[in-house]
């Protein structure tokens, strides 16, 4: 959301975020499917704390935890240790080393690179939470990278333009990169089913400080 801000498809401010303006924004930036990109406004508006509002800001999603912002980021630490949501290079890092030399990612290696991720995220907070509900959503912030930063049928992702995406929080266009060909929308669904499956079986896909990761 910050990108999408960055290169002024919504506005550079962060404020007033219409759904008219983001659906046109996700279009335009990554050729995100008019319907997937309505239900990704949907997902957003519940921040905004005014009901039936129209709109919400960028600084609403940083506050609110568990919407957007969530435990085990790719390239954030949890909230508990820094609320106000600045890249750090620490973490991003961390989830890096599980792709080793390669520079390229596929389902396999996403799933297994952010499970393990998350894992050591989770020792290191004790109110480390990612339960059931939480895992579709944060699995298609994930199929979404594949799709972007890659293809969306192709599933190989484009290791290189997902770096300098998180590290400049802007489009890596002057790496020859651009939007998808094929609208993004219909097979992320299958992507999100997919990435549960193959996620590692001997670290946990969700965790409840009140119990035990599962």
């Amino acid at each position: 959301m910050n990108t999408l801000a960055n290169h002024d498809f919504v506005p550079h401010n962060g404020r007033n975020i219409t759904e008219p303006i983001l659906v046109k924004a996700c279009m335009d930036a990554f050729n995100i499917a008019r319907d997937f990109a309505v239900g990704i406004f949907q997902n957003g508006i519940i921040v905004n704390p005014v009901p039936n509002s129209t709109f919400f800001n960028l600084d609403m999603l940083h506050a609110t935890h568990g919407v957007i912002e969530h435990d085990g980021s790719l390239s954030r630490r949890d909230a508990v240790f820094d609320p106000t949501n600045p890249f750090d290079e620490g973490t991003f890092s961390n989830l890096l080393k599980y792709f080793g030399c390669a520079k390229t990612f596929n389902i396999t290696t996403l799933a297994n690179a952010r499970s393990r991720h998350a894992f050591d995220m989770s020792l290191i907070n004790p109110d480390f939470t990612i339960l059931e509900g939480a895992v579709p959503v944060i699995m298609g912030e994930n199929a979404n990278m594949l799709a972007i930063w890659g293809h969306p049928e192709l599933q190989i992702g484009n290791l290189e333009y997902m770096e300098y995406f998180f590290r400049n929080e802007r489009l890596p266009v002057e790496l020859g990169w651009s939007p998808s060909p094929v609208e993004i929308g219909p097979t992320i669904g299958q992507i999100v089913e997919d990435m549960i499956a193959q996620s590692p079986p001997d670290v946990p896909l969700t965790y409840d400080p009140q119990g035990v990761g599962a």
